[in-house]
């Protein structure tokens, strides 16, 4: 990831050790575009782009619109791994929408 994003509701910086992103606030439809740029130039060059939600308190449903755009662009083996707490209901919220079986969208708790 080229640098950082950062506003008023987010701050969104590379991972420390894999290849990914790591969110902290708020993510609102506004940050559909930066998270779309931000994955999508960790996806160039690695098989497991990690996604790590866990200093987020809100994911708008835009935002998740995202992750399963840019997960149903990617090929297996490579597959987004999106790291979240129970709060934010990413589980459900997936499920309730049919988009829980796809194999290059992985969710794990923290």
């Amino acid at each position: 990831m080229r640098g950082y994003f950062a506003d008023d509701l987010l701050l969104m910086m590379p991972s420390g050790t894999l290849a990914g992103v790591r969110l902290f606030g708020e993510v609102v439809s506004a940050h559909r575009a930066p998270l779309a740029v931000a994955l999508t130039e960790q996806s160039k060059d690695s098989q497991e782009i990690t996604l790590d939600l866990t200093g987020v308190r809100y994911f708008a449903n835009s935002a998740l619109e995202i992750l399963v755009a840019l997960s149903r662009q990617l090929s297996p083996p490579q597959c987004l791994v999106v790291c979240a707490t129970p709060e934010l209901r990413l589980r459900e919220r997936l499920t309730a929408r049919g988009w829980d079986d796809i194999e290059t969208l992985r969710l794990t708790d923290a």
